[in-house]
């Protein structure tokens, strides 16, 4: 397009130092191309009259009447188009050969539509003025699609809501019994006796209250032993006996007595772990509580927002397509403005053209009356 003006101006410019010849050059280059640019179309009667300059007064009369027949089918071709477009083909074809999601400046124009005539489009297409048009046409469009894609989602909302009540309603019965099975105040109970127990035995240092399973089965067989010994005769057999059980309980009590501050720090953490437990079960309670509560007002919040938001789609959905088809109108009016201003122009060089047929006839008739008019 800037190649095609570059000529027209060459051209010109010779001509404006009469130099016709040199612009022939350019201008017919230029007649010889896509006769949608304004800069060919202005070559087709600049061509003649560079002729009409050189005195070849039969080629540029032909030259300007191949020019009028061209603008007249070019002017047929600029009423195809337009036609075209009021019925909606440019902006089917733009969407249809230019597709995207995507809203805004982040989408553009890359290929022209399948229409009658598409090169007039050209011009149409590289205002910015049409660009922000067809683009807030398209945000419409992404609108419309988001809005009904909103309300079909509220349809799947309100089942989600509804498998949700139902979900709620089942378990809440299993998680109550759960929680009553537990039994946390019969925990607590347990636990207190284990702490006095715990106090007790730290306080008396009785290592026998950390003895394990092992060594409390031991303490129990050596009882039996010295209760059989307790009752045999006083002779060297049963003292002898007698000694040696004395040594291992001895030894029994002397290692519990290693062990007991261990343990009893074993025992201590395990009870401070219990008091966690237990403070965590009531911190479930209450929430569970509080869960019992607020869930089912939960739910019917949701539930009275989802119509709500519905009703508020609902309205929005002809808004839009409203406002979309005004946008299409405004895109569409754009195009055809363009396309008739080049029927405009076209019609001016056409009259221009005429005007110059006109003058080439006026001169061919003066010159054959002032011959007629030189003869004796």
């Amino acid at each position: 397009m800037h190649a095609n003006k570059a000529l027209l101006g060459f051209g010109w410019a010779a001509a404006s130092l009469k130099q016709p010849t040199q612009a022939l050059v350019p201008w017919t280059e230029l007649a010889a191309r896509d006769a949608s640019d304004a800069a060919v179309l202005e070559a087709k009667i600049a061509v003649p009259y560079a002729y009409a300059e050189l005195g070849a007064y039969g080629q540029s009369l032909a030259r300007y009447n191949d020019a009028i027949s061209l603008f007249e089918r070019e002017s047929a071709k600029l009423d195809e188009s337009i036609a075209a477009i009021r019925s909606g083909k440019l902006i089917d074809g733009l969407l249809e050969r230019n597709p995207g999601d995507e809203m805004g400046w982040f989408w553009n124009i890359h290929a022209l539509p399948e229409m009658p005539h598409a090169g007039h489009l050209a011009e149409v297409l590289a205002q910015h003025e049409f660009q922000e048009a067809f683009k807030n046409y398209r945000d419409l469009r992404f609108l419309s699609r988001n809005l009904q894609g909103w309300a079909d989602s509220l349809g799947v909302f309100g089942d989600m809501l509804a498998n949700r009540r139902q979900a709620y309603a089942e378990r809440l019965p299993q998680v109550l019994a759960k929680a009553r099975d537990i039994g946390i105040d019969a925990l607590q109970q347990r636990r207190d006796a284990l702490a006095r127990e715990l106090v007790d035995a730290e306080s008396q240092a009785d290592g026998t209250a950390f003895a394990d399973a092992k060594q409390r089965e031991l303490i129990a067989r050596l009882d039996r032993v010295k209760a059989t010994l307790a009752a045999a005769p006083d002779d060297a057999d049963s003292a002898a006996a007698r000694e040696r059980v004395r040594l291992i309980a001895g030894a029994m009590t002397w290692q519990l007595a290693q062990q007991h501050p261990l343990r009893l720090w074993d025992a201590q953490k395990a009870l401070k772990t219990t008091d966690d437990e237990l403070i965590a079960a009531r911190k479930r309670d209450v929430e569970l509580a509080q869960a019992q509560r607020d869930e089912p007002a939960r739910f019917e919040r949701f539930a009275g927002r989802i119509p709500d938001l519905d009703r508020r789609i609902q309205a929005l959905i002809p808004r839009v397509a409203s406002l979309s088809r005004e946008q299409q109108g405004v895109v569409q009016d754009l195009a055809v403005a363009e396309l008739e201003r080049q029927k405009d122009r076209l019609a001016v060089y056409a009259m221009q053209a005429r005007f110059a047929v006109a003058q080439l006839y006026d001169r061919a008739t003066l010159s054959r009356n002032e011959d007629h008019a030189a003869k004796p």
